[in-house]
């Protein structure tokens, strides 16, 4: 299973108390990593919590603490989990019961409402080193320890003489006025115990070497973490790392000391734990990335792992990468241009002239150079502004078709003939599918929501590489009559076969019953050859989704379709998961196809896969077992398809 990434973000600049003067930049640092994660990382909003101000009290962070990471469900062991807080640090005289009698400081984290009255008794005392350990710590025991506690704030004020007064307000630390050290013991964490015995080295947010988690924090102990107009220097400095190295590369200490060569002298970063050795996240953020494929050099060209199976032309065009992780700072090293195209890979020659030609890496299709251009017409909208900003991205001249876009689109005046008809409408699109497969079997027009130009044109585009994936075959069609592929219906009990072959010239029409229903495809080889098989579902709708339901694992000793036999996708197997159905809520019908690749060498079919994929696929991204050399002697690999339309509609009412 695919590790996760969630996280709990924290950012004050506002306080309840009038004797804490307000920060100016900790609820903008507070989004610029949620921000990150979001769009680099691609965490989804819904894993991700975020507190400013008012909302992040004490007891607003630790409820949601324990709501959002301690007892969410969907946290599996090992799934990356981070704690990020930009806002005031504190410090409070330890009492009697903490650690040598009172003597020394406790750093403390400053809530929304710190060193205010909580109740009667005692006045909020935030977080200390200790409670925030021992949450920590809590939450390691049920979720593991691939957690990271990021700090933008310091716990001290550096000696008068270093800082001029009008900065203060730039540091992130508040004196505390009212509470006091029995406060400290009112507002521990409930598992947290006070250690009279505690050595020094364990003190602090950043001086515990813990297990249960990893620190990067602004500063250690005696130092200041400042903050400008444009963000917490620790934070601009994290922003500044991830866009000048690769992340998925460094470890914490890495990470660290990498922070200290950006900020300024005056504030050097921070990291403590067991694990500070360990890759960044433990590298959950950075999976590999299934649109990238592997690329060595030969002689002065670039053979590459996509050849005719995957759409590849001569003319495609492909850009070079140093690695395939997502998230991690990964630029252009080179542009090449397909000039021999074989049955799983190619030749690629630099599109400049170039004196080395790279040893190798990652490929990426920038351009598929699909002869025949995906027609489009936009018809008349009240919309008028929308529609002639969408109009003006769709070129309509030749000479423009091939360098608008990664896949040619060429708009025309005539819907009769036109692939796709637009309408644009008030929160987004109305398409008119006019081609004859997906017009012949799904619903001729879908409304997509798509707000502004830019969200419209990857509507079109997705619905452009759709339409080439679907219509790709192999001309001479070496297995036709060879393979056949079955639609069957499991008992979810038993996940034997309860139905007959669902498919009737190559279509099936499933009535949703129930949403629990689940499928097996059967493969029928009468081949004298072994094959690899790759499934892919093309979901019809307006959002034109590609996944890959079955994609082999390339270290099998052995093609999983062997000659003259029968395989089953959806046997329930890790590698081969059961196949569903189901109508999203409101629609009375839905439609798509499967798919089935077929080739005797192993490739990566991955690359063909567009908006979120719905089953994880299990070896994305490792290059191709054949080896370079055995491609340039000879290509006598054979590859083909199938494909089959799958119609769901919601029974009748009695």
């Amino acid at each position: 299973m695919a590790r996760q990434t969630f996280a709990l973000i924290i950012g004050i600049d506002k306080y309840e108390s009038n004797d804490i003067w307000n920060l100016n930049s900790a609820a903008k640092d507070a989004r610029t990593i949620e921000q990150w994660l979001v769009r680099d990382l691609q965490v989804p909003r819904g894993h991700i919590c975020k507190l400013l101000d008012s909302q992040a009290t004490k007891r607003g962070i630790e409820d949601t603490f324990m709501s959002h990471l301690v007892n969410n469900p969907n946290i599996e062991p090992g799934d990356a989990l981070v704690l990020y807080f930009a806002g005031h640090g504190s410090s409070i005289r330890a009492p009697a019961e903490w650690f040598d009698q009172g003597r020394g400081d406790v750093p403390v984290l400053c809530p929304y409402d710190y060193d205010v009255k909580a109740s009667s008794r005692h006045v909020n005392a935030g977080i200390s080193d200790r409670s925030l350990q021992a949450m920590l710590q809590d939450l390691a025991q049920v979720k593991g320890d691939n957690i990271t506690l990021i700090l933008d704030t310091c716990f001290s004020l550096p000696p008068t003489s270093d800082i001029e007064p009008k900065e203060r307000h730039h540091i992130r630390f508040t004196p505390t006025r009212k509470a006091r050290p029995e406060d400290l013991l009112a507002c521990l964490w409930r598992s947290a115990i006070p250690h009279k015995a505690e050595p020094f080295a364990q003190r602090g947010f950043t001086g515990a070497a813990s297990s249960s988690h990893v620190v990067l924090a602004a500063c250690g102990s005696g130092w200041a973490a400042t903050e400008r107009d444009e963000g917490g220097n620790f934070t601009c400095a994290l922003m500044t790392l991830k866009e000048s190295r690769p992340l998925h590369k460094l470890t914490y200490a890495d990470v660290a000391h990498e922070l200290g060569s950006i900020m300024e002298d005056h504030q050097l970063a921070a990291c403590a734990g067991a694990n500070v050795d360990r890759l960044l996240f433990n590298g959950v953020p950075f999976p590999t990335d299934p649109h990238l494929v592997s690329a060595s050099s030969y002689e002065d060209r670039m053979c590459i792992d996509a050849g005719a199976v995957h759409g590849v032309l001569v003319g495609t065009e492909f850009t070079l990468h140093s690695h395939n992780h997502k998230g991690s700072l990964n630029p252009t090293i080179g542009t090449f241009v397909a000039i021999e195209v074989f049955s799983t890979w190619c030749f690629a020659d630099s599109s400049v002239p170039t004196k080395h030609t790279p040893r190798g890496g990652w490929a990426r299709i920038v351009r598929w150079h699909n002869r025949t251009p995906f027609y489009v017409n936009v018809k008349p909208s009240f919309s008028l502004c929308r529609r002639a900003r969408l109009v003006s991205k769709l070129p309509s001249k030749p000479a423009d078709v091939s360098n608008k876009h990664g896949v040619k689109i060429a708009r025309v005046d005539c819907a009769e003939t036109a692939d796709l008809t637009v309408r644009v409408r008030s929160q987004g699109l109305l398409l008119e599918r006019r081609d004859p497969l997906i017009a012949g079997n799904c619903a001729s027009e879908v409304s997509v929501t798509a707000i502004g130009t830019h969200a419209e044109l990857r509507i079109v585009e997705a619905a452009a590489r759709f339409h080439m994936h679907l219509y790709r075959d192999n001309p001479s069609k070496p297995l036709a009559d060879l393979v056949s592929m079955e639609l069957v219906r499991l008992n979810p009990c038993t996940w034997k076969p309860v139905s007959p072959n669902l498919l009737v010239d190559g279509r099936a029409e499933l009535v949703d019953y129930q949403k629990g229903s689940i499928y097996a495809v059967v493969i029928h080889n009468r081949s004298d050859v072994d094959l690899w098989p790759y499934l892919a579902y093309m979901d019809a709708g307006g959002y034109y989704n590609i996944s890959m339901v079955y994609h082999p694992d390339p270290a099998a000793p052995f093609a999983p379709l062997r000659r003259r036999s029968s395989m089953i996708i959806g046997s329930g197997t890790t590698e081969s998961e059961a196949l569903s159905f189901a109508l999203a809520d409101g629609l009375d019908r839905g439609s798509g196809f499967l798919k089935l690749f077929l080739s005797t060498t192993y490739t990566t079919l991955t690359l063909l896969e567009q908006c979120p994929t719905l089953t994880s696929v299990k070896h994305a991204g490792i290059p191709s077992k054949s080896s370079k050399l055995a491609k340039t002697e000879l290509d006598d690999t054979l590859w083909d398809t199938l494909l089959a339309s799958v119609t769901v509609v919601r029974p009748a009412l009695s």
